[in-house]
């Protein structure tokens, strides 16, 4: 392997890990103004704007 294929695998993991981490951010982890999991919380205090990037 030359060393621009192991820098594209490396990015390439790397961006997914960061989408792994914001689903179980997004799956399992509570809203801290209304205490409801991020992917059902309606006060606004959520940025579901986060899940599009």
């Amino acid at each position: 392997m030359s060393r621009t294929e192991i820098l594209l695998w490396i990015v390439a993991l790397f961006l997914l890990e960061v989408n792994h981490l914001k689903w179980i951010w997004w799956e399992h982890w509570t809203c801290r103004a209304c205490t409801v999991k991020h992917k059902d919380c309606a006060c606004g205090a959520t940025a579901r704007w986060l899940m599009y990037l």
